[in-house]
């Protein structure tokens, strides 16, 4: 059996999953497998048990995330094709804010991640960034603070000043 059958099979039973499944299923890079985790955990994460950490998810989530902007695949069941993955990670991000403690890590390396997937990507990946993610994560003033850095470089500077452009304006 597939990674992803074995986690849709884990979504439909409604029955608790196994940390060790939910790990190995981490563990396997498999983005299919990925998407459909990423809706289980999403709805109910409650039901791994013992609980994965909080710390996990949100690697999880990230990685997810990360991988659909840039590999932008063809949107399934729980796939999630480019710009869609980058409204989600944006959302992500202020909730992570808003949860603050460990969360803001995340922040801190979804940033260093995004600004390597922007230089190396093409014009298509450097918009689901700049417009998918920037755009709406920076409604949120404090998530512009951990972009500061692209202000000052000339590859990142007009996509971090129309960003913070748009942030500004939907606070």
């Amino acid at each position: 059996m597939s990674f992803y059958a074995e986690v849709l099979s884990a979504l439909s039973t409604g029955g608790p999953v196994p940390r060790d499944d939910v790990r190995r299923w981490i563990d396997s890079g498999d983005l299919l497998a990925w998407s459909a985790l990423f809706t289980l955990l999403d709805a109910t994460p409650k039901r791994v048990r013992p609980e994965l950490p909080p710390e996990e998810q949100r690697e999880l989530a990230r990685r997810y995330l990360l991988r659909c902007i840039e590999e932008n695949p063809t949107p399934g069941e729980h796939l999630h094709a480019g710009f869609e993955a980058a409204w989600e990670l944006a959302g992500v991000m202020q909730q992570w804010r808003h949860a603050g403690g460990r969360a803001a890590a995340a922040i801190r390396r979804t940033a260093v991640d995004l600004e390597k997937i922007y230089r190396r990507g093409d014009a298509a990946v450097k918009s689901r960034i700049a417009c998918g993610v920037l755009e709406h994560a920076f409604e949120d003033a404090s998530i512009r603070q951990v972009f500061a850095a692209w202000d000052r470089d000339d590859d990142l500077r007009e996509a971090y000043k129309l960003a913070t452009d748009w942030g500004a304006a939907h606070e």
